[in-house]
């Protein structure tokens, strides 16, 4: 099969000359790392939706794939997992919790202390002088930790930076 088989299929299913994707379509694509998968999900956000990394992280859902004929790999191959999908397709690109939805129970001690690191010392650079001068709930809010912050910490931002910077205090 060539390189645009996958895609090939997916536009005759999306423009309904294909009434469904062939008989274990996804089940072939296990055998191929999810090679399919990972081209379709490219060709939605890049070709369809045309979404830039901050559009998709701020309106990618289930639904996205739903609505687009997308539902059945979503859940065969990835048991209804947006971040599985996309992990797939762009491996390394996005972390979980950039999402505007992260996954049922995703939330715990480790995940949060992983995304607090991210946080600060990833994506905003900071020293550990300027994260402790910069303990706000709101930096959490502005960076879409939100939820984290809620579930985990009770809404505490020193409760999340003492757990993932203990040697700070």
């Amino acid at each position: 099969m060539n390189d645009d088989y996958a895609v090939q299929t997916y536009v005759k299913v999306l423009t309904g000359s294909r009434k469904r994707f062939p008989r274990d379509f996804w089940l072939d694509d296990e055998r191929s790392d999810f090679i399919y998968s990972a081209q379709i999900t490219r060709y939605l956000i890049e070709e369809i939706l045309k979404w830039d990394d901050e559009q998709l992280k701020r309106e990618i859902c289930c639904k996205t794939f739903f609505e687009h004929k997308l539902k059945g790999m979503l859940c065969v191959l990835y048991g209804d997992s947006v971040f599985a999908a996309l992990n797939n397709a762009y491996p390394g690109k996005f972390k979980e919790w950039e999402l505007s939805c992260t996954p049922r129970n995703f939330w715990t001690i480790d995940t949060a202390r992983q995304a607090t690191i991210w946080l600060f010392r990833e994506k905003l650079n900071y020293t550990d002088e300027m994260i402790l001068q910069n303990i706000t709930r709101k930096i959490f809010v502005d960076n879409g930790l939100d939820t984290m912050m809620h579930v985990i910490f009770n809404n505490n931002a020193s409760k999340a930076v003492q757990n993932a910077f203990p040697e700070l205090f």
